[in-house]
């Protein structure tokens, strides 16, 4: 029988197509297709292109559960942040489901809410064998994760920093970004300008507050640099943060937020105390969230592709997972300067 034939005879036989079904059409052994299938670099490229032709014509199904057992995985990966609540991470999560479903696996969150005993019971899931990975979006790693053999293969950083130059990361580059920012308003003629900051414990904020500072420096506004410190950059910390700016009698001509979230909540201060924006304080914020360009006025900000990221992750995560090759490298994506009716430029 002819291997169209033979093709053809699976395909209305009823029976469903095995790998050795495969391996015999292809005339290689069984061992070839899985490689093949997994797409390891010991097969060919004219092989794989073969046995993808061969399982796309008798409609074989990978079944990726049963791979997962004989490979010794769960399935499922751990996505750690620090609060759900938070408007910016369900877009990186998405991204992160987008990627990895196709490759067979499905996502657990955890909320840490800043809790180091919370961040200690969730990772006793890659301990345990809940979890094959864990997408670190918090900045940091419980100490139990490092007791775990090779640990560093089986996590990734996502949108804020691990110092640990040996962890993949997909991050932008927040020192450009943040520079970005202030000269944009340097270049609209403020000089008071304030930074309501991130906690200074993540390296993702304190590479803003240092970019701030410089550019104010450089511009020689050294002695009207103003950074204010928030261990949270929630909607309420943002308000927080600009009702003790105001009251204390600060009063800037612009202010950049760590987040959008707190532009949100500082704005509103700024409103309630009778400042109109843009026209006696502009802002901008960070991450281009989908409310900031409805918010009145709309919001100016640096966006940061959140969907991008949590793919680019979660491809990090299975390729760091993958202990036959090299540690895949960190990733820098790129942000923009959005300019929108809040900083009047």
């Amino acid at each position: 029988m002819s291997v169209e034939n033979d093709k053809k005879t699976k395909r209305g036989s009823g029976r469903r197509t095995t790998m050795h079904d495969i391996a015999r059409l292809a005339e290689v052994d069984v061992s070839t297709v899985s490689r093949a299938l997994a797409d390891s670099p010991r097969v060919t490229d004219e092989t794989k292109s073969r046995i993808l032709k061969i399982v796309q014509d008798t409609g074989y199904v990978i079944n990726h559960g049963a791979r997962m057992l004989r490979q010794r995985y769960s399935g499922q990966v751990l996505v750690m942040l620090p609060n759900i609540a938070f408007t910016y991470f369900p877009e990186v999560v998405l991204g992160i489901e987008d990627y990895v479903q196709e490759h067979g696996f499905s996502v657990v969150v955890g909320s840490t809410r800043y809790d180091r005993e919370r961040e200690e019971a969730l990772a006793q899931q890659l301990l345990t064998g809940a979890a094959d990975g864990i997408i670190f979006m918090t900045g940091t790693i419980p100490e139990l994760v490092k007791t775990f053999p090779s640990f560093d293969r089986h996590i990734v950083g996502i949108s804020r920093a691990i110092p640990d130059e040996h962890i993949p990361q997909v991050n932008i580059d927040n020192y450009l970004a943040m520079e970005t920012a202030t000269r944009h308003l340097l270049g609209l003629g403020h000089q008071s300008i304030v930074h309501l900051a991130g906690s200074q414990s993540s390296p993702t904020f304190r590479a803003r507050a240092e970019a701030y500072e410089r550019t104010m420096e450089d511009a020689g506004l050294g002695e009207k640099v103003n950074v204010i410190v928030s261990e949270e950059y929630s909607i309420q910390a943002g308000g927080e943060r600009m009702n003790e700016m105001l009251e204390a009698g600060v009063r800037p001509t612009a202010v950049i937020c760590a987040g959008d979230d707190m532009a949100l909540g500082a704005m509103h201060a700024a409103r309630l105390s009778g400042l109109e924006i843009p026209r006696d304080i502009a802002f901008i914020g960070f991450d281009d969230q989908p409310f900031s360009a409805v918010m009145n006025p709309s919001l100016s900000t640096i966006q940061i592709p959140r969907r991008e990221m949590g793919m680019a992750g979660a491809r990090l995560l299975l390729a760091n997972m993958d202990m036959t090759k090299d540690k895949p490298d960190s990733i820098l994506l790129p942000h923009k300067l959005i300019v929108r009716e809040s900083c009047g430029g």
